[in-house]
Parts: C-alpha cells; sequence; structure tokens
C-alpha cells in the first residue's frame, strides 16, 4: 500500500479559477432555490392555518380570509418565479462545470489522458486550457453566473504545475489523499449524514400525520372548537413531504455511500500502479466513479 505521507497537497485554492467561480455559483444558486422553496411551503402553512380560524366576528372573518388570500397570492408569485428563473437548473450546471474542471484539473497534475507526461510544461498548459475553455463554451447559460474572484486570471496555478513535475509515486501519493481520499470520506459523511436527516424528516411527517388524526378525532368529540387544527397539520405533513421530495435525502444517501465504496475499491489499487500509464488508468477509474454518482446526481434532479 501507498504510504499517504505526500510533501504536497492541492487544496481548493489552488485549483483553477474556472472551478472555484463555478463552485461559488452552484453553492449560491442551491441557497438561492431552497430559500425560495422554503418560502413558498410556508405560505401554504401559514394560509392554511390562518383561514382555519372559526373567528366569531364578521370583519375578523373577513380579514383572515384576505390574509390568508394574499399569502397564497404570494406563494403563486414564488412559484411562478421558480418556474422562470429555475435557479435550480443554474444550480445543476454550474456544478456540472465546477465537477468536470476539477475532474480536468486533476487529470493534469496527474499527468493522466490527455495530458500525457511526455507533454512539456508550455504543451500542457495550452491544453489545459483549451480543454477548460472548451467546458464552458458548451455551459455558456452559466457564464454569467460566474462572478469575478480573487486570482480570477490564474487557471493553472503554482501548485498544479508543481504537483505534475513530481515523480509518479509522488503523483499518486498526492491524488490519493487530496483527491481520492478527500472525495471518499466526504462522500462518506454526507451519506450518514443524508440518512440520519432523512430519518428525522420520516419521522416529523410521520408525527404531524399522527397529531392530524388526533385532532381530527377531538373535533369530533368538541365540535365548537375555533381552530380547525387537522387542516394546518394536513398542510404542514404535505410540505414536509414536498420538502423531503426536494432534498431527496434518502436518494443521496444511498448514492453517496455507494461512490465512497467504489473510491474504497479504487483506492485499494492503488499499490499497483508504478508507472505513467498505470496512474493514467488508475485516475481514470477513479475519476469515472466520482463521475457516476454525479451524473445519478443530476438524472435525479432533472426527473
Amino acid at each position: 500500500m501507498i504510504a499517504l505521507d505526500a510533501p504536497l497537497s492541492c487544496k481548493y485554492e489552488h485549483l483553477p479559477a474556472l472551478f472555484r467561480a463555478a463552485d461559488s455559483a452552484s453553492l449560491r444558486a442551491q441557497r438561492d432555490y431552497l430559500s425560495l422553496v422554503k418560502a413558498d411551503l410556508m405560505t401554504i402553512i401559514l394560509a392554511s392555518a390562518v383561514t382555519s380560524v372559526a373567528a366569531c366576528s364578521p370583519s375578523l372573518r373577513a380579514g383572515l380570509a384576505i390574509t390568508g388570500a394574499v399569502l397564497m397570492l404570494g406563494g403563486v408569485v414564488l412559484t411562478t418565479f421558480l418556474l422562470q428563473q429555475q435557479p435550480d437548473r443554474l444550480w445543476f450546471n454550474a456544478r456540472a462545470v465546477a465537477d468536470s474542471v476539477k475532474t480536468i484539473a486533476w487529470r493534469y497534475m496527474t499527468c493522466a489522458d490527455p495530458f500525457a507526461r511526455n507533454l512539456n510544461l508550455r504543451e500542457a498548459d495550452g491544453q489545459l486550457c483549451k480543454t477548460l475553455d472548451r467546458v464552458l463554451m458548451e455551459n455558456r447559460a452559466v457564464g454569467g453566473a460566474l462572478g469575478g474572484i480573487d486570482g480570477a486570471d490564474e487557471q493553472v496555478t503554482a501548485r498544479m504545475r508543481e504537483i505534475r513535475q513530481l515523480g509518479t509515486t509522488e503523483r499518486l501519493r498526492v491524488y490519493l489523499i487530496s483527491r481520492v481520499r478527500d472525495q471518499r470520506e466526504w462522500y462518506a459523511a454526507k451519506a450518514l449524514d443524508n440518512r440520519r436527516t432523512s430519518g428525522r424528516w420520516l419521522w416529523a411527517v410521520g408525527g404531524t400525520q399522527m397529531g392530524g388524526a388526533i385532532a381530527a378525532i377531538a373535533m369530533v368529540r368538541w365540535p365548537n372548537l375555533e381552530f380547525n387544527l387537522p387542516s394546518v397539520l394536513a398542510s404542514l405533513a404535505a410540505a414536509f413531504v414536498a420538502w423531503l421530495q426536494v432534498k431527496r435525502h434518502q436518494e443521496l444517501a444511498s448514492s453517496y455511500g455507494l461512490a465512497a465504496h467504489e473510491l474504497g475499491l479504487s483506492e485499494s489499487q492503488s499499490m499497483h500502479v508504478h508507472t505513467d500509464d498505470e496512474l493514467s488508468d488508475f485516475v481514470d477509474q477513479a475519476e469515472g466513479a466520482i463521475s457516476r454518482e454525479h451524473t445519478m446526481w443530476v438524472a435525479r434532479r432533472s426527473e
């Protein structure tokens, strides 16, 4: 087994500026999309709560009805904005660019195909820039969301060149630590987190449904109650289910767990890597596992 004591590491700031810009754009779009969905679901819950009050005064009933209508119209505005602006598409597309650039950068650093060791540094840099430009041209819709960042003109960083010029064994060490092991641990942690979060939300859905059933029975016993709690709890349960569908914790737990195991299997083959060609094949295998997870993620999100 390769000793994982590499003298160098490749961190976030060492990757191409395009990766950092696309990653930031994806995170912003994800935050915006989830915030809008939360607000949309909240309008449904609040409208249900407001219109469930059995007010005695006609003026109060009218006020509550108008408030409920305003809340529902606010939900319509939010839904329309989500449909027209589609921040989720920007989230997915920017993530695709970021992941593609990260894979390309690691291929460059490890001298994997198409950045073979026999290319001199100038040729390899030129090939890298051409490849990054092609990725950007294929995803022009993302271009407007790529804000400026520090060192935005540095697509080939000094650390990337430094790693590329290491020997085969040293490049393998860096790749195992900073790419394979780092990604595998991230997948494993995310799989566990999503599994736990999914369980908590399912308990919340079940608890809300049970509460709604009890409240409905209570209304039979006390028909003059001034608040329609079962209706509110039903809306709340529906909102919880909708949120689960948006976040897809169960599916993410499965796909992340599978990717972590695949990378673990790839890592176990590192002891057989001794030449540049073998390292290139090893990188192909590991990056393929990462690419499959992302492809599955996009496919599920696009359904």
